[in-house]
């Protein structure tokens, strides 16, 4: 009592101000509108701390205000909407619940008129938002805190009760879709909402049914034009809940029902007009729900929420009276669940769908006529542009059928249709036109060592990338088509897909077994992932289903053969032999190392892959062998290749030995070389023997003998890298020793052994001998004691494989060296080069060899390209080096031709260095000018040089002695002393004078000498 005394006494002097200058700005007097509204703020702050009101205070604030309300024109609109504000605080904490029905009707009025009722058309003064927020906020409170006496209101039998709540109801819908401010429509939504929480009589909610659910309609509608906000949007919905719960919920018409039960006739007739007005009703209703349901798919949850509040009280409250919505409502409701988390454990929604499926008969038939509609769209909706479209479309076949899974239903229908259509999509899917072709996606053909790289950062690839290359969407639809095969997961549906694909695939071609293929290896990694998963908590791996199992055997089965055909890099079947690959990495990784057995059969294929032409064929081929590799239980690539090189070896000569020849095969064996090392070159002489076959048969085919050279080149290479036979017996050394001065010593030496020699031939006389006693043929003579046989030589070691396999290489690819190819010939000589170095340590097998190839390797030398001819100056360099005299009078022989080719190529440097726009040491002739330098200065080291050739190799050299280290050496080693001779004549010829100077003996006079 005291609060209140104390709140009397606070409120009392701003009361009286507020009546004062009212009263005096309607007299118009000099009171300001300034005063007006300091008075009525200085009595809002009062009524905002103050928490003692009762009635009665209430009752004596409002007196004041009431003069403000009875001429709102001519009052200044801040005084209006403080005294709104003052007056909803009287509202919640004044009056609350002690308000009389004829105060809520009056006040109802007010509100209505201040918020814009009595001009919505505009054609008066405009509304004022600040006054149409406060008004509604007061409708809020008064509906909040006296909602007893409203709702007694609404059911008042005076003939102007429920007009009052009409013309509030409509003046909110008017304000809802009609104002522009959001502040308005918030507060508007939310008095709609309060009022018809308060009201309870089902005859006065129908008859604002009609108008409410036509303004909602109006706000609820999407629209480009005008987006309310979510909060707007998610009251509406709720607002809309309400009074269809109210008005069509059967388990009000069922308690009518009851209350007229004594009353036959009185029954029986409003029990027919109550059907006509649901029929009416309902197709209004319908129209009305189509057009918001488009909010399914709102951005908010709050929206989406609402919504899905709305469908699932219609259909399991309003499911006689608005059975026709239930197709609609139901489907907006399966959306819904789309739009959140697909993981069913975590999505609410599907939750509550399931659940009133499950309580609902009618409901679960009317989700099996829609899912079957869904399933029958399926492929047009998967080559749709609209990747949200069909991603959604996934999603509401999953969800349902995950739903339609609970239930006792039959589904087989459904799932024969769902395998059919599938399979129809994905082959639509992969039939497609491309757009970038297939020579955009490939690289250029490039050389082996690049190609093939094992090591390379490329083979850390442990996850296949898409084949979906061609089509506008294509990628994204086999995407959509992934999820849904995903979600069925381990059930009949997939079942079904499994065996109609298993009967279907063997048939297939073309792009449908492209799809067939790709489609049933998802399968396969969708079953694995949910067996996986199950593992987790019991023990299945053992218990796979027969139809699983026939249908793995199918399709790995149809890999294998599909792959052990010969490799083709057209567009189509890249892709099909690329989705092989997979299941290949998929049975490896579901058998682990039991699928060792397996390699015999799968290994080759995937090693020939990566010798494709076809970039994207390559890198799955390359993951595939990553993934098996790491399955079985190996280290790493190499080590399987290693460990399983019988098996290549062999299905590699197989292919030759039947012509089935392809540039894949000598690719494996080069990867495979280059793996293994020198210990499998033992095990390649059959196909060595195959691959000269072949070349004899396709050796028209430049790019086959290029890539069979290439295999040949790193046998020769990687042969040559054994380092056993250099330790058993090194090279020979043909370097020619220098030359060194006679001294004095050595000359005396030598005279005084030959005059020891002289005298005693002179001093030699013959004893004479007795005359044999025995026979000459007696093997007991003297003669034959004194002088024993030489014991024989030992036979010389025999050759190993890898020796016996390099020389047939060299004496067979040497036929090979008139190519018409460049790239041929410069492996060839490669080749060449290589082997002769691997092979000069036994010259009785080595020298005929040389022998046989040198006419052919010395005729590159005049080779019109010119990086043939200096390949061919690096040949003969090594020939030189392991060959030494031997080729001396061969050389003798090609003198003359080698003398004429340096000429001519020292003057085209020359002439090159000296024009304009030539490229110096870096053209042509100047690189083969220094070919042969190099070559010639290994011929003097190594090799005998004539008389003739050692003037010619003086005249050429000679200008390179001063500035050249290497030749200076070569020439000095060969004849220091026309070395010497040189450089005095370059020094003369520069301006120097000869540093001898004539000796001075007596007796005697020397010339001096000019040079």
């Amino acid at each position: 009592m005291d609060a209140q005394v104390a709140t009397f006494r606070k409120l009392k002097p701003a009361c009286v101000a507020v009546n004062q200058v009212v009263l005096k700005y309607k007299a118009r007097n000099t009171t300001t509108t300034k005063e007006i509204i300091a008075a009525l703020d200085s009595l809002y702050q009062i009524l905002q701390g103050s928490h003692a009101l009762d009635a009665k205070l209430a009752d004596y604030v409002f007196f004041p205000l009431s003069f403000v309300f009875r001429d709102t024109k001519s009052v200044p609109a801040g005084a209006v909407e403080l005294s709104l504000n003052c007056l909803n605080i009287l509202i919640t904490r004044g009056w609350r619940q002690e308000l009389s029905v004829e105060v809520c009707k009056q006040l109802l009025i007010l509100f209505g008129i201040l918020s814009g009722g009595d001009d919505v058309n505009g054609q008066g003064r405009s509304v004022d938002e600040a006054i149409s927020v406060a008004a509604l906020e007061c409708i809020n409170s008064l509906c909040v805190s006296a909602g007893d006496a409203v709702s007694e209101l609404a059911t008042s039998p005076e003939a102007d009760s429920t007009p009052v709540i009409g013309h509030v109801v409509g003046v909110i819908l008017a304000l809802l879709t009609e104002s522009s401010s959001i502040d308005i429509q918030i507060r508007a939504i939310e008095a709609l909402n309060t009022l018809e929480d308060c009201l309870s009589d089902e005859r006065v909610l129908r008859s604002f049914l009609p108008g409410v659910i036509s303004g909602l309609t109006k706000v609820l509608k999407p629209s480009t034009k005008i987006r309310p906000p979510y909060k707007v949007l998610a009251g509406a919905l709720h607002a809309m809940t309400t009074i269809l719960d109210k008005t069509l919920s059967g388990r009000l018409a069922s308690s009518s029902r009851n209350k007229r039960h004594n009353e036959d006739d009185v029954k029986d007739r409003e029990d027919t007009e109550e059907e006509r007005w649901l029929v009416a009703t309902s197709g209004q209703v319908k129209l009305a729900l189509g057009n918001i349901v488009g909010l399914r798919h709102h951005e908010r949850p709050e929206v989406r929420d609402a919504l899905f509040s709305l469908c699932t009280m219609v259909l399991e409250d309003c499911n006689k009276s608005l059975q026709n919505c239930t197709a609609l409502l139901l489907e907006t409701a399966v959306c819904i669940c789309g739009e959140e988390s697909m993981i069913p454990s975590t999505n609410q929604y599907e939750t509550a769908v399931a659940r009133l499926i499950l309580s609902e008969a009618y409901l679960s038939d009317a989700l099996m006529t829609l899912t079957y509609d869904w399933i029958s769209a399926l492929p047009r909706v998967l080559q749709s542009a609209n990747d949200t479209k069909r991603a959604r479309h996934i999603g509401q076949i999953n969800i349902a059928y995950r739903i339609l899974a609970r239930t006792d239903k039959d589904l087989a229908i459904i799932e024969s249709l769902l395998a059919c259509n599938l399979q129809e999509s994905t082959v639509a899917i992969m039939s497609q036109p491309s757009r970038p072709t297939i020579q955009q996606l490939n690289n250029q053909f490039s050389e082996i060592s690049q190609a093939l790289d094992i090591p390379s950062a490329s083979m850390a690839l442990y996850q296949f990338n898409s084949i979906a290359v061609t089509g506008n969407g294509t990628k994204g639809s086999l995407t959509d088509v992934l999820s849904l095969v995903d979600g069925f997961g381990l059930t009949m549906a997939t079942t079904a897909m499994k065996k109609r694909l298993a009967d279907t695939l063997t048939e297939s071609a073309d792009n449908e077994a492209l799809a067939y293929l790709w489609l049933s290896s998802k399968l396969l990694q969708s079953s694995a992932k949910d067996m996986t998963e199950m593992d987790e908590y019991m023990n299945l791996s053992d218990d796979m289903d027969e139809t699983t199992r026939n249908f793995m055997e199918v399709v790995y089965s149809y890999s294998i053969n599909l792959l052990s055909a010969p490799a083709v890099d057209d567009e189509s079947d890249w892709r099909l032999q690329a989705v092989a690959l997979e299941i290949f990495a998929w049975q490896s990784s579901h058998d682990k190392q039991s699928f060792r057995s397996e390699l015999v059969d799968v290994l080759y294929p995937i090693l020939e892959r990566i010798g494709s032409n076809n970039a994207m064929l390559r890198e799955h081929a390359m993951t595939c062998l990553n993934i098996v590799y790491r399955s079985c239980g190996y280290a790493s690539a190499s080590e399987l290749i290693v460990q399983n090189a019988d098996y290549l070896v062999n299905s590699v000569a197989l292919k030759f030995n039947t012509f089935e020849i392809s540039p894949q095969a000598p690719q494996v064996l080069t990867m495979m070389l280059k793996l293994c090392g020198p210990s499998l070159v033992p095990y390649l002489d059959d196909v060595v023997e195959s691959v000269f076959s072949a070349l004899a048969c396709f050796h028209g085919y430049t790019r086959l003998a290029e890539s069979l050279f290439g295999f040949l080149r790193t046998v020769v290479e990687v042969g040559s890298a054994s380092s056993s036979r250099a330790i058993e017996q090194p090279a020979i050394n043909h370097r020619k020793p220098s030359r060194q001065p006679t001294t004095i010593a050595e000359v005396a030496a030598l005279l005084r052994e030959r005059r020891a020699h002289i005298e005693a031939s002179k001093s030699a006389t013959l004893a004479p001998e007795p005359a044999p006693r025995t026979p000459w043929t007696d093997t007991t003579s003297p003669i034959d004691d004194e002088e024993p046989l030489e014991p024989e030589p030992a036979p010389p070691a025999a050759l190993d494989k890898t020796y016996l396999m390099t020389q047939s290489i060299l004496r067979l690819g040497q036929h090979y060296l008139t190519s018409s190819s460049p790239t041929l010939r410069l492996w060839l000589l490669q080749l060449t080069t290589a082997g002769c170095a691997s092979l000069a340590h036994n010259e009785d097998a080595f020298l005929p060899l040389i022998n046989d190839i040198w006419p052919v390797v010395i005729k590159r030398l005049y080779d019109p390209e010119p990086y043939i001819c200096i390949a061919a100056t690096e040949t003969l360099s090594t020939i030189f080096q392991t060959a030494g005299d031997f080729v001396a009078s061969r050389m003798d022989a090609s003198w003359p031709d080698i003398r004429t080719l340096c000429k001519q190529t020292h003057a085209q440097t020359v002439a090159a260095r000296k024009g304009k726009a030539g490229r110096g040491a870096f053209a042509a002739p100047a690189q083969v000018w220094e070919a042969l330098v190099g070559m010639l200065v290994q011929m003097v080291d190594h090799v005998r040089v004539g008389a003739g050739v050692e003037d010619d190799l003086m005249e050429m050299l000679g200008p390179l002695v001063r500035g050249r280290g290497e030749v200076r050496d070569a020439l000095e080693r060969l004849n220091p002393d026309a070395v010497w001779l040189l450089l005095l004549r370059e020094d003369l010829r520069d301006g120097g004078t000869f540093g001898l100077e004539p000796p001075k003996v007596e007796g005697f006079t020397f010339k001096k000498v000019v040079l």
